[in-house]
């Protein structure tokens, strides 16, 4: 029996693969960079009811359209719980998103976040009836606030919401998508003013006059407009049905679905420049919440999932 015991224990040439195997994909994921190990830091990550973000300064300009960029890093990221909308019409009582991972950062001039959460299908049209976007929100005001604030604003309160809508990414990273995109057999009626043209397209073939039989561009409808020059949509708000597109459209951003999941920065400049929007200063505090749309989930408008009324800390210089 003594002698048993002291042989050395055997391995077998399976449990040898598995151990270089493992090895391997541990090692794959370092080389991938933080965000090779999104997974492992989910799992080990605890999820947070109300959001509690501190936006962290940094001494170079914020990776404002770039999701990737290793200046991430320096920022802690925190998930967050997402709950159903149950208050305004369209519904949505139970999240299909159950939560989302979010960082900031900001430069003194511009505030960023950075938003990831699975998402195992790209929705990036809004061209048929029955399709919709995947999109993402940050929600911006005063602190502190009553939690009525939390129903997006109030008269006397208004919040800044920025909103990245993944077929307006779609606009910019691949030009206009137009009906031949959902209807690649689609027939062209006649236009006077396009006599000649053959398969026209918006808007390099429509000449001005041409433009008042598309209403919704004509009088400068921002979900009309065929040329995009930002994903995001800065808008104003004082209440449920009050969103107002805002005059200066100065946010910016950029998602990237890849593996399974959207990595969407948005950003803003720090100092507002409409009426009502919310100003974002060094060293205040600011109540935030996040939002999500799945598309595959068919959500709009008011059916979402988003997160409860937090906080936000911008670190000074």
């Amino acid at each position: 029996m003594e002698e048993e015991r002291s042989k050395p224990p055997t391995i077998s040439r399976r449990k040898v693969l598995a151990g270089l195997a493992a090895t391997a994909g541990v090692s794959a994921a370092v080389a991938g960079g933080a965000y090779g190990l999104t997974e492992l830091v989910k799992s080990a990550q605890k999820t947070v009811v109300e959001p509690d973000l501190r936006s962290i300064y940094i001494d170079e300009p914020v990776p404002s359209a770039d999701p990737d960029s290793g200046l991430w890093r320096r920022a802690s990221a925190q998930r967050l719980a997402l709950e159903g909308q149950a208050v305004i019409v369209p519904l949505k009582p139970e999240a299909t998103v159950k939560d989302v991972t979010v960082r900031s950062l900001n430069d003194g001039e511009m505030i960023a976040f950075r938003l990831e959460w699975d998402d195992p299908e790209v929705d990036e049209h809004t061209i048929k009836i029955d399709s919709f976007r995947d999109a993402c929100g940050v929600f911006l005001g005063p602190y502190p606030a009553s939690p009525a604030l939390w129903t997006m604003g109030a008269p006397d309160t208004p919040v800044t919401i920025l909103h990245w809508k993944a077929d307006w990414q779609k606009d910019i990273d691949a030009g206009f998508q137009d009906l031949e995109v959902a209807f690649p057999n689609v027939s062209f009626d006649f236009y006077p003013p396009l006599v000649g043209v053959v398969s026209p397209k918006i808007p390099d073939d429509y000449p001005e006059e041409a433009r008042n039989r598309l209403p919704g561009w004509y009088v400068g409808n921002p979900f009309s407009q065929p040329v995009k020059t930002t994903p995001v949509e800065k808008v104003r708000a004082i209440g449920p049905g009050t969103l107002e597109h805002l005059a200066t459209q100065n946010a910016t951003g950029r998602g990237i679905w890849k593996s399974g999941m959207w990595h969407v920065v948005i950003a803003k400049p720090m100092k507002a420049e409409d009426e009502e929007e919310t100003t974002v200063a060094a060293g205040q505090t600011y109540s935030l919440a996040f939002t999500v749309w799945s598309g595959v989930d068919r959500d709009r408008g008011a059916r979402k999932q988003l997160t409860k009324l937090g906080k936000l800390e911008v670190e000074s210089a």
